[in-house]
């Protein structure tokens, strides 16, 4: 389970007051209030499922979606619901809480809470909070095979302890979060020691924190103090804690176990948090908060209203959070409401925020000018309207495209408006009279730009004049001569299409007439076609490292440089893409079907491409 630093408070109160517009939608149980409803038959429905206090969910490489509930452990498959270990009958009954290793219904815990998945073996890793221990629950089989619970550390205790020691001998009091590394390494929020505990090698050892000691002091190991932390969440060799009364999220440097402040501000006892694409989602008793770029905001929920109300974003209500992870093959958010005995979705795209920039708002008649989509947000549809229509768009622009090249045929003002869309919402922008088109009075002032100033060798890319006063002729010149004009162009066109042959730098010239004279451009070493020498080295240097390859569903990329990783399917299509700021990260492909697919990822001094196999 999972978060981090901020602002002013006066600046977070204004921005809270802003909630993205994402709806809220019950996916599975039947709300009531309290505890201790349960079904009859191992397996339901998932609508029609009752669960008694949910608390903690993750999601298997498979998109098997784990439950911790009263006394044991939920499974969905589709739609159906199954009980997979723990007792299955009333969980208020004698007998159903208990700490007993075992296959299915015979196993039993006692309210389990956090729960994690090891994507590498599929096992799932549950903090038994009141046992005092950490359990884990063998990789699903199949339906007629029932997993086997045993425990992974911490003895048996009434009110918990404290004792760094092996898995079998190790004490906790009251762990509530865990997080799992890819090599089996498990992380622990033992709460009530105000610890952060890890697993590894068969040992117990404390990471951060001082035992029994509640505070907010950061520092290295056991000089950093917590208090009350609820939950873990592991990204790269980061180890983020939702730091429960404290108010926060910190983060431990894996290296050196060093905590410092994440967020320290605008949050009110923080439960969970999972992280998606750069964004932070971070729960609290009612809402759910986002943390990108700094900035904090309200994104489903309410700070202060509790009830059980689907809707959009602040308009739903929840009872009692106390879960949230995202599942990526149906780019959903799944929050548990313990509270309402629910688990509920969250789309997690953003509405669009709606803007574009125009490249010159004072053109002359016939000059092409750029309109270029500037939206905050990620949207993926894109319509312009442009009135009055006296105009053309231009190298092979489409007003579904989110940068077109435009000029106009007669005089005056025109007004622009863009409207776009994801799957969170869509927004428009009207810019009224944004261009004022003049009358040609001059010979050319000559102004042109290329489609892509940085191909590699054969690529084909557009050199776009942008002329003001209307020129009727051009001629370009280009040095040195390894390209060649295609798709039915040439060196008169206003709009050619070329491809360079060499890998080298080009100088463009561009030679603009009209009935008022001639005029000249000329741009050095404009057109720069592969990376030179320095660079290759560099991008060699750095390449990309891929394992599993092939792959299941998870990937591992690691890699020096920042920049966006962008997946290909064979043809072409992008199927994916993510803002790459980490030396490590994981992606989950389970949504792709079996194939091949190539990985790029964009710096500022090229692209690196790898290749996946997916072969689930």
């Amino acid at each position: 389970m999972k978060l981090k630093k901020l602002l002013t408070t006066s600046l977070l109160t204004s921005i809270l007051l802003t909630s993205y517009s994402q709806t809220v939608t019950t996916f599975a149980g039947k709300s009531y209030f309290g505890n201790g409803s349960y079904n009859g038959v191992r397996s339901n429905h998932k609508d029609s499922t009752y669960f008694s206090a949910p608390y903690g969910i993750d999601i298997d490489t498979a998109g098997r979606i784990y439950i911790s509930n009263e006394q044991n452990i939920m499974l969905i498959i589709g739609n159906t619901c199954k009980l997979v270990a723990g007792y299955n009958l009333d969980p208020m009954q004698p007998g159903a809480a208990d700490s007993k290793d075992g296959t299915g219904v015979s196993a039993r815990f006692s309210n389990p809470a956090g729960v994690c998945i090891n994507r590498t073996t599929n096992e799932l890793f549950v903090a038994d909070v009141d046992n005092h221990q950490i359990r884990k629950v063998s990789t699903y089989v199949n339906n007629f095979t029932d997993p086997s619970v045993s425990t992974h550390a911490g003895l048996k205790l009434l009110n918990g302890g404290y004792l760094n020691s092996t898995n079998s001998a190790s004490k906790f009091n009251a762990p509530v979060g865990v997080a799992v590394a890819s090599n089996g390494d498990v992380y622990v929020a033992d709460r009530n020691n105000h610890c952060i505990r890890k697993i590894s090698g068969g040992n117990v050892t404390t990471i951060a924190g001082k035992n029994g000691v509640q505070g907010h002091d950061n520092g290295s190991g056991t000089v950093a103090t917590f208090d009350a932390p609820f939950s873990v969440y592991l990204d790269g060799n980061t180890l983020y804690v939702a730091d429960y009364g404290n108010s926060a999220i910190r983060k431990i440097d894996l290296s050196n176990n060093a905590v410092t402040d994440f967020i320290t501000s605008g949050l009110s006892s923080p439960t969970d948090l999972c992280k998606f694409e750069g964004a932070w989602y971070i729960t609290e008793r009612t809402c759910i908060k986002r943390y990108e770029s700094s900035v904090l905001s309200l994104y489903a929920g309410s700070t202060s209203q509790s009830g059980d109300v689907d809707g959009i974003g602040k308009n739903a209500r929840f009872e009692e959070i106390s879960s949230i992870t995202f599942n990526t093959k149906q780019n959903l958010l799944y929050i548990v409401d313990k509270g309402n005995n629910v688990i509920k979705t969250i789309t997690p795209n953003s509405s669009p925020i709606c803007n574009f920039t125009v490249s010159n708002a004072a053109p002359t008649k016939g000059q092409t000018i750029i309109l270029k989509n500037a939206s905050a947000n990620k949207p993926v549809n894109f319509r312009w309207t442009i009135t009055p229509a006296n105009y053309t768009l231009l190298n092979n622009s489409k007003i579904t495209d989110s940068l077109i090249y435009i000029n106009f045929s007669q005089v005056g003002s025109y007004t622009a408006k863009l409207w776009v869309s994801n799957n969170g919402g869509a927004d428009s922008l009207t810019k009224n009279n944004c261009i004022i088109v003049s009358s040609v009075t001059a010979k050319p002032s000559v102004e042109f730009s290329a489609s892509k100033t940085n191909p590699v060798t054969n690529e084909v890319i557009s050199l776009i004049d942008q002329s003001a006063n209307d020129p009727s002729t051009w001629t370009w010149r280009i040095t040195p001569a390894t390209y060649i004009y295609v798709n039915g162009t040439d060196s008169n066109s206003r709009i050619p299409n070329v491809k360079f042959t060499n890998g080298d730098n080009y100088t463009i010239t561009l030679i603009a007439e009209n009935a008022q004279g001639i005029s000249t451009l000329t741009k050095n070493n404009y057109i720069q076609v592969n990376a030179q020498s320095s660079v290759k080295k560099s991008l060699i240097a750095n390449s990309i490292t891929i394992y599993p390859n092939p792959a299941q569903s998870h990937v591992t990329i690691k890699h020096a440089l920042s920049g966006e990783l962008t997946i290909y399917n064979t043809q072409g299509q992008i199927v994916g893409t993510y803002q790459k700021n980490e030396t490590e990260v994981m992606l989950d492909l389970g949504k792709l079907t079996n194939g091949m697919y190539i990985i790029v990822l964009t710096t500022d001094e090229g692209k690196i491409t790898a290749r996946v196999s997916i072969q689930s």
